[in-house]
């Protein structure tokens, strides 16, 4: 689809996690989700959403790019500690112990800037998590939720990067893309 003659990019800002960061959320969800009647993400496809823009004019690319490259971002620090299903969009997370302080910052940081350049913020508080399963089936069972990822191990990580991350559709569903990253901290 075009406006103008520029292309549509659907676009996000996330946290992006490393290689060695995907490996082990991923070692340490698996066991948990295996039962889970659903479609798994890929370990390429994991992140944690900061702002979600949508269907954005190529033409303004740039403009995300220069809000993405301010400096000053804090690092971050998630510990995914338990596991949620949400009925509606029929989805299994990992949720952290806490909403982390200076993730909340960069949140706010980025909609003060995206907000001066026309798109709305999203009503609801950020609420960070971690997509593990989609299309889930049938419900997990009543303990599922509260389940701990591992006794002593939360997949505490830090080293996320800032990410301008594009949404496309894939044969075997959607891929994800950072077509610009930053560190934080």
């Amino acid at each position: 689809m075009t406006v103008s003659g520029a292309r549509q990019l659907r676009l996000f800002f996330a946290l992006w996690p490393t290689d060695d960061q995907r490996t082990a959320l991923v070692a340490l969800t698996g066991p948990a989700i295996a039962p889970v009647a659903g479609k798994p993400v890929q370990a390429a496809n994991l992140h944690v959403t900061l702002a979600f823009l949508g269907s954005v004019p190529g033409g303004g690319f740039a403009d995300l790019v220069a809000v993405g490259g301010k400096a000053g971002h804090p690092a971050v620090e998630l510990a995914f500690q338990r596991l949620e299903y949400w009925p509606k969009p029929r989805v299994v997370v990992a949720m952290p112990a806490r909403v982390p302080p200076a993730g909340r910052q960069i949140v706010d940081r980025l909609w003060s800037e995206l907000e001066a350049l026309g798109y709305e913020r999203e009503y609801r508080p950020w609420q960070p998590h971690l997509t593990l399963v989609r299309q889930v089936r049938q419900a997990p069972p009543a303990n599922f939720g509260p389940t701990l990822l591992a006794t002593g191990a939360t997949g505490a990580a830090t080293g996320w990067q800032l990410a301008l991350v594009e949404s496309s559709p894939h044969p075997e569903g959607v891929r994800y893309r950072p077509l610009a990253t930053w560190p934080l901290g």
